[in-house]
């Protein structure tokens, strides 16, 4: 069975503010899988190997890879191996969207998010152990810290991005370290996608939430990513309408309601045109799939 990465920051995770941290070894109760959603997370491979997964590709982790994962990206970590560690930073995704070092870091790793990739970093074996001694600073002793609680924290946390971003500066030679309006605008566009997808399926909404044209936000999505705003748009809706007929009992009218759909055929057709399969009969095989296992 797998197991959200919620559960196991609620069972072994320390907070403090708006941070998490936590450790999770191959030890760890008696999971297939964690499942990582609708979160800024930062994992450190401390040990070990393991399989990380989208929808689209796996990657093959092993100690010393980063990965970077963003509010917009469901993914899963299993096929632990018996020495597999794995340390975690979570930061709420408002308050990243505050830090004012949250922008170059998300500028070294936006040319990942339109290309049907993950953002998996071999980090250098000097880098390494100076991020591990860092995101060993998210925990307990942040809680004791009274009168500047909240400052010392928000410091840490500009830190810790920059320190990152920094390190990723030297692996993407060709990624600008200053910060691109293009890029200022895809992050927020982005994050309205984030919180608005199953509600508004029109560039328009996007458009006018920013203050620019459709024109315009057209072509700066294609210019970060190399692929359009229709693109992110079905990318969000299919992944949760593919979560949910593999993950839970809703029926496929209920599904589609929930996705913003206008009736239950539209729904059928858009998912039609990604799999070649109608929901019911994508729902059954995975179905069959999971009892030959």
């Amino acid at each position: 069975m797998d197991v959200s990465i919620y559960e196991v920051m609620k069972s072994c995770g320390v907070t403090a503010g708006n941070t998490c941290c936590c450790d999770f070894d191959r030890h760890f109760g008696s999971y297939a899988g964690i499942i990582f959603e609708k979160g800024f997370f930062f994992l450190l491979v401390i040990n070990g190997t393991a399989t990380l997964s989208d929808s689209y590709v796996n990657y093959s982790l092993c100690r010393g890879d980063l990965v970077i994962l963003t509010p917009s990206i469901t993914s899963s970590i299993y096929n632990f191996d018996t020495d597999f560690s794995l340390r975690i930073v979570y930061i709420v995704p408002s308050y990243f969207d505050s830090l004012p070092d949250g922008q170059p870091l998300y500028n070294q790793v936006s040319r990942y998010l339109g290309n049907y990739r993950l953002s998996v970093f071999k980090i250098e074996s000097n880098r390494f152990s100076y991020l591990k001694q860092t995101m060993l600073l998210f925990g307990d002793r942040l809680n004791i810290m009274n009168v500047y609680h909240d400052g010392i924290i928000r410091n840490l946390c500009n830190f810790f991005l920059l320190q990152i971003a920094d390190a990723l500066c030297t692996e993407n030679n060709d990624t600008t370290v200053y910060v691109k309006r293009e890029n200022e605008i895809f992050r927020n566009f982005k994050k309205l996608l984030v919180e608005n997808y199953r509600k508004h399926h029109s560039i328009g909404f996007y458009a006018d939430s920013l203050n620019i044209t459709t024109t315009y936000l057209s072509r700066v999505v294609k210019s970060v990513t190399g692929n359009t705003v229709c693109f992110y748009i079905s990318k969000m809706l299919f992944s949760d309408a593919r979560r949910m007929l593999e993950c839970t009992d809703m029926d496929i009218k209920e599904i589609a309601n929930t996705l913003g759909f206008s009736d239950q055929s539209v729904f059928g057709k858009f998912f039609m045109r990604k799999t070649g399969l109608s929901p019911l009969n994508f729902r059954k095989k995975n179905d069959l799939q999971r009892r030959d296992k």
